[in-house]
């Protein structure tokens, strides 16, 4: 299985060597800063390919600029000069739910004037499990960062 999404469609633009090593300069970006390549089109010598990156482990992320070098970087050597090359960049944008901790929710709670009382009563949730999260007693899911993410944000 190919690391570059919809590889297939440079069959007629460059030989198997090339797409294979162009494959594992793709998986390089992968591995080490979860970038994702796919080819969208290839069309009247311009080949469109969106470049993606997704939640990395280091928590760094590039900028749109920096996906389009990325791009370049792995296709551009690969490429005949009468390609042009199209990039579409995403970067990668962080749940608005991963910024919910303990001390987060004890703030939207004081700001709102909201008591475990009222949440457990508005959720359903029993109020132990509701004073554990709050408490920082027990670790959140992300589901249950998300609860809370928008409870407060309505």
């Amino acid at each position: 299985m190919s690391t570059i999404l919809n590889i297939e469609k440079l069959q007629n633009i460059i030989d198997e060597t090339a797409i294979t090593k162009l494959d594992a300069g793709a998986l390089v970006h992968k591995k080490q800063s979860a970038i994702e390549f796919n080819i969208l089109s290839v069309e009247d010598n311009v080949l469109t390919v969106a470049t993606e990156q997704g939640k990395t482990s280091s928590g760094k992320y590039a900028n749109l600029k920096t996906l389009v070098k990325r791009t370049h970087e792995v296709f551009d050597n690969f490429l005949p000069s009468s390609v042009k090359l199209e990039v579409q960049p995403t970067e990668y944008l962080e749940s608005p739910a991963a910024t919910v901790t303990p001390d987060w929710i004890n703030k939207k709670m004081l700001e709102k004037e909201i008591r475990i009382k009222q949440i457990a009563f508005d959720t359903g949730i029993d109020r132990t499990d509701l004073s554990a999260w709050i408490n920082g007693l027990r670790p959140m899911s992300q589901i249950v960062k998300a609860l809370f993410y928008y409870y407060f944000n309505r």
